[in-house]
């Protein structure tokens, strides 16, 4: 398995005018696993149907923003846990409408360490898309 990657340029991040350009690399031309080809792929190395599997994903994706709105921490096991962060306001003192400070609410992923591990092992290859 190979991560296909390509360099950019890039500007100094704080620097007013941008400061001294230089390359970073970066993934590139990835494409997407759709639902239906994860469910072909599990379907193959199980005992179970591809209509199972395609059942028991979609399950899932019902259930896991009830289980983050019923403030739980979703833990997958061995692919890592799924929690609910609060982007809030700054208040000078503690308020009973503390609330109205609250302006967004994001799904943080975290990977487990065998997954971080896994992926630690990949191999590179510059893609042809690269300018540099």
């Amino acid at each position: 398995m190979t991560v296909k990657y390509r360099l950019v340029k890039q500007a100094t991040p704080g620097v007013k005018g941008g400061g001294q350009y230089k390359y970073y690399a970066r993934a590139c031309d990835r494409t997407k696993a759709t639902l239906d080809e994860l469910a072909d792929a599990l379907a193959l190395r199980s005992s179970l149907t591809r209509g199972d599997v395609v059942s028991t994903l979609v399950g899932l994706i019902d259930l896991i923003p009830e289980l983050l709105l019923d403030n739980r921490t979703v833990e997958l096991g061995e692919l890592g846990t799924f929690s609910l962060n609060l982007k809030s306001e700054a208040s000078d003192e503690p308020r009973t409408d503390g609330f109205r400070l609250i302006k967004s609410t994001e799904i943080s992923f975290r990977a487990s360490t065998r997954l971080k591990r896994a992926v630690k092992r990949a191999d590179y290859t510059k893609s042809k898309t690269s300018d540099y």
